[in-house]
């Protein structure tokens, strides 16, 4: 099977799903502005990613040091011995007794399901799957990544996304820690957050920062986003994407100052008309055409099911511990369970069957429901699990 398109046509959420269905063994090529990946499946599961512009051996020696694994001369001298014996960095820091393979494989597992997630956010790029009966992971292998699982947490990060670029809109970004009179506490952070609020110095761009965090680019850009976001640190004047000083300046002759207003208004008023009455997107302004926009409800149906499937276990449980079906989730207080599905919509509760007057098994049923993508209960695109 061969299946190639451009970004445009289907979101890889659609691609990744379709391999997983079918079970699907072969190679996945994504080709973006940012990075070529190939992505080896076996069996519908992701195995490997390899990228074509940066070798894994070569990122790898940007983040053992920073990660405080190694030393500037242990990697100077490992890298020297690599290239005299012809044998891998990885054979040559284990043979030396310089880094656990443990180590190496925890870091890099990481940086390969990194570079997997990735291309969810990709807005323009072309892929091609090509089936094979049998592929070949002699160069490295995680996992395997379950597909259902890689759809759940790339559309996490692809919705949670445009919230850290509103707080980090370049990787290239100084921060310092905040020096405004009480700064947020770190007992009052998340892990992860008190991490990267000890890591910030000052001097080391966000890149730096996250490759030293060993969390991974997606949480350690997070962690310094609700960081700015709470006032804990603050961009260093003067660095790439630092908010620029406000100047008076002087008086220009020019159009008036109302006319950019009106332009803007007349243009999302065409847009809006083009979208609504004509279904398609003047000039590709609009990034979520409706493929798009269907690939990611698909996917956040997913999500719904997996979620509804636990709250339902949820209300089992409150069933035959209390003797009584729950009038609400939040009666159930299930604590890490959440109460809206993936479009920001409640999940509801509603009781099913007639009673007969005995206990909550005769008749009655609780049925748990998300509305869907149109956020109307009792319309065709409902997603529900019933208790029973």
């Amino acid at each position: 099977m061969a299946l190639e398109g451009a970004f445009t046509d289907f979101h890889i959420a659609d691609i990744v799903q379709l391999i997983g269905l079918q079970r699907k063994t072969g190679t996945l090529t994504l080709d973006g502005d940012e990075d070529t990946l190939s992505v080896t499946f076996q069996d519908g599961a992701v195995a490997w990613a390899q990228s074509a512009r940066v070798p894994w051996e070569q990122r790898m020696a940007q983040l053992l040091v920073p990660q405080g694994l190694l030393t500037p001369a242990q990697l100077g001298e490992a890298l020297a011995l690599s290239r005299e014996t012809r044998k891998s960095l990885n054979d040559v820091l284990a043979e030396k007794g310089i880094l656990r393979k443990e180590d190496w494989d925890r870091v890099l597992a990481l940086e390969v399901e990194e570079s997997v997630y990735r291309p969810f956010r990709w807005t323009a790029g072309r892929y091609r799957f090509v089936s094979q009966p049998s592929v070949d992971l002699a160069g490295g292998k995680v996992g395997p990544l379950a597909t259902e699982a890689v759809l759940l947490e790339g559309i996490r990060r692809l919705d949670e996304w445009p919230m850290i670029r509103q707080k980090i809109p370049s990787s290239a970004m100084v921060f310092k820690v905040s020096s405004r009179p009480g700064p947020v506490s770190p007992k009052r952070v998340l892990p992860n957050e008190v991490k990267m609020l000890d890591l910030v110095d000052g001097t080391r761009t966000v890149r730096e920062l996250a490759d030293a965090s060993g969390l991974g680019e997606f949480e350690a850009l997070r962690s310094l986003a609700s960081l700015a976001r709470a006032g804990a640190i603050t961009p260093v004047d003067g660095a790439p994407g630092a908010p620029a000083p406000r100047l008076l300046a002087p008086p220009t002759l020019g159009p008036p100052a109302w006319l950019p207003k009106v332009a803007w208004g007349a243009a999302s008023a065409w847009l809006i008309v083009c979208l609504v009455f004509f279904g398609w997107e003047p000039s590709g302004l609009v990034p979520l055409s409706r493929s798009r926009t269907g690939a990611l409800d698909r996917v956040r149906s997913i999500r719904a099911r997996t979620d509804l499937a636990q709250l339902a276990r949820d209300l089992e449980w409150y069933s035959a511990t209390m003797g009584e079906h729950p009038a609400s989730l939040e009666a159930v207080r299930t604590q890490g369970r959440p109460f809206q599905d993936p479009w920001g919509h409640p999940y509801q509760v509603r009781r099913t069957g007639t009673a007969d007057g005995a206990g909550p098994g005769a008749g009655v049923g609780v049925r748990v429901a998300s509305a869907g993508p149109d956020g109307r209960i009792g319309t065709p695109d409902d997603i529900a699990v019933s208790d029973r």
